[in-house]
């Protein structure tokens, strides 16, 4: 297949292939895209972008561009988002569970009708990686760095705070409870910094279907946290 180059309103070269466009956030990144070894695909809870349909659309078409495809999702991750909105301990979890298990039916029958996932791809729940040694170093990098960088910290914040209006709460937030959504986030960002090392693989790269701000301010070197050579971050959207 081959890529029709195309240019975004900020001028920055995005590449129509098939029926998605890939928009590399920066050189690195485009490099690392275009040999194509290597991809995770973050799966969000709770988002109504991510319908069967939509899925087997994706995931089939991630398998005809990458050599191996390794989706991720984030279920210890949204317990904190439950306990940020009040929920009791036992109760986050059981609606965390429930969440996270019919989502992954639904990735099951998306994936499988495309004919995969092929041998060398995965589909992970979140709590299955938290044991690596990389995961968990890159997970403590990422603690630390929330702590002694402000701009880090309020990015987190904010998209934390979106988190929570998105899921119906209204009304002021408590610095706990910002803090407590924050671990959502926060489990994440090891995927963004060193998937490549997480799954073992010469290079990575990592995408969502619209701009994230914690990545985007990564991969900008405007943060303590640093992504590892090996690793990209693109936008990746449906081209219609």
């Amino acid at each position: 297949m081959t890529a029709t180059r195309l240019e975004d309103e900020d001028l920055n070269p995005v590449f129509r292939r098939g029926a998605f466009t890939v928009a590399p956030f920066n050189g690195a990144s485009q490099v690392i895209w275009e040999e194509r070894q290597h991809v995770v695909c973050g799966i969000s809870p709770g988002n109504s972008y991510f319908q069967v349909d939509r899925m087997t659309e994706l995931l089939g078409w991630l398998c005809t561009e990458f050599a191996q495809v390794d989706a991720i999702i984030p279920d210890s991750a949204l317990e904190h988002t439950y306990l940020a909105l009040g929920y009791a301990p036992q109760r986050a979890a059981k609606k965390a569970r429930g969440e996270i298990n019919v989502l992954r039916n639904r990735v099951v029958r998306a994936w499988e009708s495309t004919g995969g996932p092929r041998a060398v791809d995965g589909l992970h729940r979140m709590s299955d990686l938290e044991s690596g040694a990389v995961y968990r170093e890159k997970l403590a990098e990422c603690e630390q760095a929330l702590h002694k960088d402000d701009l880090l910290w309020q990015t987190c914040a904010e998209m934390s705070r979106e988190v929570l209006n998105a899921r119906g709460h209204d009304g002021p937030l408590t610095t706990d409870q910002i803090e407590r959504s924050m671990r959502y986030l926060t489990a994440e960002l090891p995927f963004f910094l060193a998937s490549s090392d997480i799954f073992g693989v010469p290079s990575s790269l990592n995408f969502y279907h619209r701009g994230l701000p914690l990545a985007e301010l990564i991969f900008a070197g405007k943060s303590r946290l640093q992504a590892s050579p090996r690793q990209a971050y693109a936008t990746i959207r449906p081209a219609q």
